[in-house]
């Protein structure tokens, strides 16, 4: 496909992330050329998807300027590569509202741990992107910013919750955007957008400081990139583990870069089409089955089986509904009608929830989760659609409507993803194919708990037999 009318020819905006680590390193490129054309693209496409909704030009700029002027032995891994956030990872020069208008002036004052890795590594923060208020839906907007837009077709949205994200890198604005799952949050807009999403094991990458506790831990940090090695690249600097990080993993043994490390015989990868709810729309189920002959070329045990991924959606709506009434108390009363209808719906559900409901819920999902992951010591993979529909057309959420009924058809479009966060397994989503009105389709691999080299090894092998980073969205 043809590069958008807006970039410039020789523009390094499309460039993955390793190429310009390496051009910086043989200064073919500076880091201040590469910011300066990312914030020159982001002024150009940004009104046109509303993915950014701040924006730090200057202090990235400085960024760029410093890094430069280090010597070669005191740069990082990805040394003058610009990065997003998503509005819920705090930041000190850059406000966080969570897509919250009670929260859109709100600046938190510190880094995250994980935006301060990206930092320290050498990556140039160039601003944050837009979600839905709190997370909480599947589709990007919200009361304190426009909507965003897919950038494949401005008629449909990015899906969520890391719309804002995912959009960014599909537009070129940015190579690596740091995002959050928490029942698809980076893989179904990833798919969406057709890019890659990374919903690493829990644990992996750090969430602290936060400010409160993360849907059981159901939520989880994750890279989005256009190849999976950029995804991989920016995993190894995210993960580790950090001090009040109540799930934090070992820090790895090697690179996730150089992943790919196989059993002493041929993965074993099981896939279905079939989820445990709602159903796949032909257009999604016609790209998946492309996809399943292409992994058939690799050098794989391909299986048709899937474990039973029922019995968790009660348990996560019950989790969710807690956490959002505790995030909700700490708004101020006079700002409560500012809250949008839903976040308000499921916020009072959970203040009619008790302890033992609480409790109750998380043990019934722990169960869950062990009957799960026994599949993955017969299989090395999972294979399935990453999302069961199209990207929706915008203004396809309309609010008002009640939590619960909006949240079970969601689990509709999220049945084959939000399992895997209460399980806390590994999952990717890699781009697939589009359909005739040029709406992305992926599929997702998922592992066993630990296993991302092994998911990002065969990504790779799909992506190089299936290449997709010189495709790009047409703006304009």
């Amino acid at each position: 496909m043809e590069s958008p009318p807006h970039t410039p020819a020789g523009s390094p905006v499309f460039l993955p992330a390793s190429e310009l680590r390496d051009r910086i390193r043989n200064k073919e490129l500076s880091a201040l050329d590469v910011t300066e054309a990312v914030l020159d693209h982001l002024e150009t496409v940004n009104p046109l998807i509303n993915a950014v909704v701040a924006v730090r030009a200057e202090g990235a700029l400085a960024d760029a300027r410093a890094a430069d002027a280090l010597p070669p032995e005191e740069r990082g891994p990805l040394h003058g590569i610009p990065f997003t956030v998503k509005d819920a990872n705090e930041s000190a020069q850059l406000p966080t509202a969570y897509g919250s208008l009670p929260f859109a002036d709100y600046r938190p004052g510190f880094d995250s741990e994980v935006v301060a890795r990206l930092r320290r590594a050498g990556g140039i923060l160039v601003g944050s992107t837009n979600m839905p208020e709190f997370g909480l839906r599947i589709t990007t907007d919200n009361r304190a910013f426009p909507a965003t837009r897919n950038p494949w077709n401005t008629e449909h949205g990015p899906t969520g919750s890391s719309g804002g994200a995912a959009a960014a890198v599909a537009a070129g604005i940015g190579p690596l955007a740091l995002a959050a799952d928490g029942a698809g949050s980076v893989r179904a807009p990833a798919s969406a957008c057709g890019i890659v999403g990374l919903k690493p094991t829990r644990g992996r990458v750090p969430w602290a400081p936060a400010s409160q506790e993360q849907w059981a831990g159901y939520v989880v940090n994750g890279p989005m990139a256009r190849t999976v090695g950029d995804a991989a690249l920016m995993l190894d600097t995210m993960a580790g583990p950090a001090v009040g990080e109540p799930y934090g993993l070992p820090q790895p043994s090697g690179s996730f870069l150089g992943s790919g490390v196989q059993p002493p015989r041929r993965l074993r990868v099981a896939y279905t089409c079939t989820p445990p709810h709602g159903t796949v729309v032909p257009e999604v189920r016609e790209v998946f089955e492309e996809a399943v002959s292409a992994f058939g070329d690799l050098d794989v045990e391909l299986v048709e089986a899937s474990p039973d991924l029922s019995g968790f959606l009660d348990p996560l709506l019950t989790v969710i509904a807690a956490n959002v009434a505790t995030m909700v108390r700490g708004v101020p009363p006079e700002h409560l009608a500012e809250l949008e209808s839903t976040t308000l719906d499921v916020a009072l559900r959970g203040e009619r929830l008790g302890a033992v409901d609480y409790c109750a819920a998380v043990a019934a999902a722990q169960q869950r989760a062990a009957d799960v992951i026994r599949f993955w010591t017969r299989y090395d993979v999972l294979l399935s659609p990453t999302l069961t529909v199209l990207p929706p057309p915008l203004g396809a959420d309309v609010e008002g409507t009640g939590f619960d009924e909006r949240w079970r058809e969601y689990a509709d479009w999220l049945a084959f993803t939000y399992p895997f966060n209460v399980t806390g397994q590994p999952a990717i989503s890699l781009p697939a194919g589009r359909t005739d009105r040029n709406l992305p389709v992926g599929v997702q691999l998922v592992g066993a708990p630990g296993a991302e080299a092994r998911l990002l090894g065969l990504a790779a092998d799909f992506e190089r037999a299936r290449p997709w980073a010189h495709a790009r969205p047409r703006l304009g």
